[in-house]
């Protein structure tokens, strides 16, 4: 009975590499040149066969081996093709596993930057849906913001190659909450920003004052973002997060600054959150600025109410200060 054939290990590779390989028993029958001595025979660990080492011809066409491969030919007996089989596997998870981590190592620098440049400090960015104290009184202002996280995909516009913006399934994608001090509302917008960040979706979550100091920020200095690169970011991010509207100083330019982006956002269909303890004309009030005493014209700060109106559902949360109890 004939032993078992045996073939290279590299039985993948195409047939014109095949033409460039030779095996050291036959190199040496056909007194082929070497430049160093092939290794010796290795026996199949399985039936005993003998398993020769291939060699690379030279690739000029003289009759020369330069290069012998580290490992000898796969044995083809039925027990060393399981056992090569195996090892195919276990590369294969490995390569896999490998993948997936790198993967999420990709995945956790990217929120971890995304965290960063989203604006929201410190003790925001663990203010997340799991730490929020749920009761009977607060239990539909969580459950409406967890829903509209779990369904943000529909609150996104698409957009095709020439530019031209199609709405999105809701276009009222946005939420106006107000409320008294201390009630939870910050805390359910940053999670709603924690939740998308760390699916991976861009979100700023910043104070109205933040958001006008980093404007204002651009023009001490050439090494920042300039203050059309700011604005742009701010109108084409995905969610845009306001929290605390109304407690910044007014001012003229501020005002025009803020109606500037809501405007962008609300002809883009782009989602906005707004968190304030303000409402109507008191809001109005607080975002318009006042000269000697009087206040100023109102019309910017009434535009931009007017537009997040439109843009946002809201959301009331009065009732006691967590922070009184």
């Amino acid at each position: 009975m004939e032993p078992p054939q045996a073939s290279s290990q590299n039985d993948d590779v195409e047939p014109e590499e095949k033409n460039y390989q030779i095996r050291s028993d036959v190199a040496i029958a056909e007194g082929w040149t070497m430049r160093k001595e092939p290794p010796e025979p290795k026996q199949c660990q399985f039936c005993g066969n003998t398993l020769y080492y291939f060699g690379m011809k030279d690739f000029m066409g003289r009759r020369e081996v330069f290069l012998w491969f580290e490992e000898p030919e796969r044995c083809t007996c039925e027990e060393a093709q399981k056992y090569w089989q195996e090892q195919a596997r276990l590369k294969a998870e490995a390569e896999a596993a490998k993948k997936r981590q790198e993967e999420a190592d990709r995945i956790q620098r990217r929120i971890a930057k995304l965290i960063k440049d989203s604006g929201m400090r410190g003790r925001f960015t663990n203010r997340t849906f799991d730490k929020f104290e749920v009761n009977d009184i607060n239990r539909k202002a969580y459950e409406k913001c967890k829903r509209y996280a779990d369904s943000f995909p529909i609150m996104l516009p698409t957009k095709d190659d020439r530019g031209n913006v199609t709405p999105p399934k809701k276009e009222r994608n946005g939420l106006f909450i107000t409320g008294s001090f201390g009630t939870g509302k910050t805390h359910l917008a940053s999670a709603i920003a924690n939740q998308l960040m760390q699916g991976g979706t861009p979100v700023i979550c910043m104070t109205m004052i933040d958001l006008l100091a980093k404007i204002k920020n651009s023009f001490d200095t050439e090494e920042q973002a300039t203050e059309a690169e700011i604005m742009k970011l701010y109108e084409e991010i995905p969610l845009l997060i306001i929290d605390d509207i109304g407690s910044e100083q007014p001012t003229e330019w501020g005002s025009t600054r803020i109606y500037a982006i809501i405007n962008a956002r609300y002809e883009a269909y782009m989602p906005t959150i707004v968190t304030t303890n303000y409402t109507g004309d008191e809001l109005i009030r607080r975002m318009t600025p006042t000269y000697g005493g009087k206040l100023g014209d109102t019309r910017n700060a009434e535009k931009t109410l007017d537009r997040l109106r439109e843009m946002c559902a809201g959301m009331e949360m009065y009732w006691e200060s967590w922070r009184s109890k």
